[in-house]
């Protein structure tokens, strides 16, 4: 009897799949933070190596099934260990093959968020003055049935925007990320497709451990190319801000180990106060962080150590010498993507990549301590002196 952990289901209003030859279901805080999926169902090219489905029928005659019922724009709910990892998404592409002794079929497709980059935002959303940020993300993401929700975001995500305007052609997703990059927060989906900002909280996640519960492994670590990160931005003058604080509005972080001298100018992408700006340079040293240290490895099965599927920004500890060349070579560090995979003979892993938990918070504001080589301390960003 399989082991109902290791099953893929594409369910629809049409029945229930789940003979897949091989399976990919993504998510990250890159380009897939709206959850993908990846299936295929193929004949073997000899005939004599077919093998029974879970449904018992072989796999060329799942792959025909396959081909002829799922379809693009076909709304699935694709379920992994018998949990929904993407409620009402849509088959986005259906592709088909044979030959004399073959004949495959793949489907891919997304959760309901990706819609919100596929369409230009409603006409009558132009322009919203005093709204807060999940307020202009809630009216953006209305007429496509979703959500919007902050988990665990800095002092001060929820100030207003004096006047936050949706620009010509601009898609849902492109405004809401827009204004979550002024606000220092990531972006993932939820399976049903709504959007979260921010990170998880909690304790201790998963806890992986080399030469027990690591198939492979790779750490990649990137020295800071800058030391400082200084942004600039202005707003519209009045009779109480006027001149250059109004025209010259400057913030700056310090980030350790950085080339000395070296500094990365960024331009604000709308008008910012200054407290608004200083979460915007935030951000950015967020991102140098998130690219400074990445460690991906794969594991047995879909099911994390803890028996669970895995959500974005988990906690997850990572013990390895080989990794790590430090006295204890443990770190704490949060998950950045997940890939669940099944191989054309049968075997299911997961790879997931992990990042410093800076890429989230800066967890030393005062820049004066260090919590690893790795983890090394990044100054939340100040107002920059006037020369």
């Amino acid at each position: 009897m399989p082991n109902p952990d290791l099953i893929c289901e594409v369910r629809t209003e049409g029945g229930v799949y789940q003979d897949w030859l091989t399976v990919q279901v993504s998510q990250s805080f890159d380009a897939a933070w709206q959850r993908t999926f990846r299936l295929t169902c193929a004949e073997p090219e000899d005939p004599n190596s077919r093998r029974q489905t879970t449904s018992g029928s072989s796999w060329g005659e799942a792959a025909q099934i396959a081909a002829q019922r799922l379809l693009p724009g076909m709304r699935v709910d694709i379920a992994l260990a018998g949990e929904v990892v993407i409620q009402e998404g849509y088959i986005g592409n259906r592709q088909t093959a044979f030959d004399a002794n073959r004949h495959g079929v793949q489907v891919s497709g997304f959760s309901k968020a990706e819609l919100t980059r596929k369409a230009s935002a409603d006409g009558g959303t132009g322009q919203f003055r005093g709204y807060k940020l999940d307020a202009i993300a809630n009216r953006l993401l209305k007429p496509h049935g979703l959500k919007f929700r902050v988990e665990g975001g800095p002092d001060g995500w929820d100030t207003p925007f004096p006047n936050f305007t949706i620009r010509h052609g601009e898609t849902p997703f492109d405004a809401i990320s827009r204004g979550c990059r002024q606000r220092g927060l990531w972006l993932r989906a939820d399976a049903n497709g709504d959007i979260v900002a921010g990170a998880r909280q909690g304790g201790k996640g998963a806890m992986f451990e080399e030469g027990v519960n690591i198939l492979s492994a790779n750490c990649s670590i990137d020295m800071p190319s800058v030391q400082e990160i200084v942004a600039r931005s202005q707003v519209a003058g009045s009779d109480s801000l006027f001149g250059r604080q109004a025209a010259e509005i400057s913030a700056k972080a310090q980030m350790s180990n950085g080339v000395p001298g070296l500094a990365r100018k960024v331009l604000a992408e709308m008008p910012l106060g200054q407290k608004e700006l200083q979460l915007r340079t935030n951000m950015e040293a967020q991102a140098i962080e998130a690219d400074l240290l990445r460690v991906t490895l794969a594991y047995q099965g879909w099911l994390n150590p803890n028996g669970e599927l895995w959500a974005l920004s988990d906690f997850v500890s990572v013990r390895s010498g080989m990794l790590f060349p430090l006295a204890d070579p443990l770190m704490d560090l949060k998950l950045w993507a997940y890939t669940y995979g099944q191989t054309p003979e049968g075997q299911t892993t997961t790879a997931i990549e992990l990042v410093n938990a800076k890429a989230f918070q800066q967890k030393n504001p005062d820049g004066q301590s260090s919590d690893g080589f790795y983890n090394q301390p990044v100054t939340q960003a100040q107002p920059e002196a006037r020369t």
